[in-house]
């Protein structure tokens, strides 16, 4: 089977699932929205921590016997938007226009008011091994993943509506948000109620500001882009890895974080002009390619665990080697052996892409935002080069 009708048969696989359920599921990250949750003592810390890693990492769904509703995090939208954009650039179909329209829509109505500019977050609370997120609070991370979509869809159709959404949303950043002054750089908080220095949130925050800034020519939006810049590029480790932040208790590397560093720096150096970053981005897709991924494509978790082989850590791996792809030819191809490899392996016949596989276990559940956004829109991006 050759690879590219491989790739084009999963794709048109998920994207009919993903269609067929409207967008909307669970997420490994929803477990606080079920009312256990909120009644002492599941709504402390440990509880709350400890059960939602159980429910995620779980291979049978307990979800709606705890009351857990199907839905779709801000972020899915953005993904699942920016996904149907690209389809439309290189096979345009009327289905397409109808899905983007359903799909931004659905983003805009889930915009969080009271902030400097439009913002989004997740729907439920959440709690991190660092701090308690509640529900309804705006993140850096979701914020720049629906600027994307945004972007995207304004390159399609230039729309000045769309432009100043991703202003206000910049406005959001750099006014709502911790941001610290280290050295050189500048590093921005996740939340607006918390101040970590999480790595791959301040490449978001230069990736963000730098294509906001070309798109309407504000020169001060691109300077604050390359101070965020240079925090990300100061953080590399020897090895040319990043841990996922500073605070010690943030002291891992893994796979999909460091792929959103990786994509996020090479974008903003085309966004902003700024080859300064060049060395920083091969020194980490050197690290990348040889320590976070097997020779057929399977990603490891981390430079020393295969476990667990999860699902968007294949996706994301198939995104940041198309960005890549020229610092080595070759990685193009690795991206479709990413992708070729997941379709064989990781895909269920009803089309969808399985969460984890443990060493003990594999979890199968089809978590939308988690996975299924993620690999549409890694599918279409491949396909994009590939067929176009």
């Amino acid at each position: 089977m050759k690879p590219v009708y491989a790739i084009s048969t999963a794709e048109e696989s998920l994207r009919a699932h993903c269609e067929a359920v409207d967008f909307m599921g669970w997420d490994p990250w929803d477990a606080l929205g079920s009312p256990l949750f909120r009644v002492f003592p599941f709504n402390q810390k440990l509880p709350r921590w400890a059960g939602n890693h159980l429910i995620k990492i779980a291979p049978i769904n307990v979800r709606p016997w705890l009351g857990i509703k199907r839905d779709c995090f801000a972020k899915g939208s953005a993904l699942f938007l920016a996904g149907y954009v690209l389809r439309e650039k290189y096979s345009p179909d009327p289905r397409n226009r109808q899905f983007i329209g359903k799909l931004q829509q659905r983003l805009m109505a889930k915009t969080i008011p009271g902030f400097a500019g439009p913002c989004w977050g997740t729907n439920l609370a959440y709690q991190t091994r660092a701090f308690y997120v509640p529900a309804q609070t705006p993140s850096l991370v979701h914020t720049a993943f629906a600027v994307e979509a945004i972007l995207d869809l304004h390159d399609l159709e230039a729309s000045g509506e769309l432009a100043e959404t991703a202003v206000g949303a910049c406005r959001f950043a750099l006014s709502d948000l911790n941001i610290r002054q280290i050295g050189e750089g500048l590093c921005f908080s996740y939340t607006p109620g918390d101040r970590s220095r999480v790595i791959n949130v301040t490449a978001l925050a230069a990736r963000m500001l730098a294509r906001t800034g070309r798109v309407v020519g504000d020169d001060e939006l691109i300077s604050k882009a390359r101070q965020a810049a240079l925090y990300v590029i100061s953080q590399q480790r020897p090895d040319g890895s990043w841990f996922y932040g500073e605070d010690p208790i943030h002291h891992w590397v893994d796979n999909y974080h460091t792929g959103f560093v990786l994509e996020a720096l090479e974008d903003y150096m085309e966004h902003a002009g700024d080859r300064n970053v060049s060395d920083a981005v091969q020194k980490g897709a050197e690290f990348y390619r040889k320590r976070l991924f097997e020779e057929d494509g399977i990603p490891r978790f981390s430079p020393n665990s295969l476990f667990p082989i999860d699902g968007h850590c294949l996706a994301q791996g198939i995104l940041t080697f198309t960005r890549l792809k020229e610092h080595d030819p070759e990685y193009l191809s690795f991206a479709q052996k990413i992708a070729v490899w997941g379709a064989q392996y990781f895909q269920h016949p009803q089309g969808y892409f399985y969460y984890q596989k443990r060493r003990l276990w594999f979890n199968r559940i089809p978590y939308i935002r988690w996975v299924q956004a993620w690999m549409f829109l890694a599918l279409n991006r491949l396909l994009s080069l590939t067929n176009g």
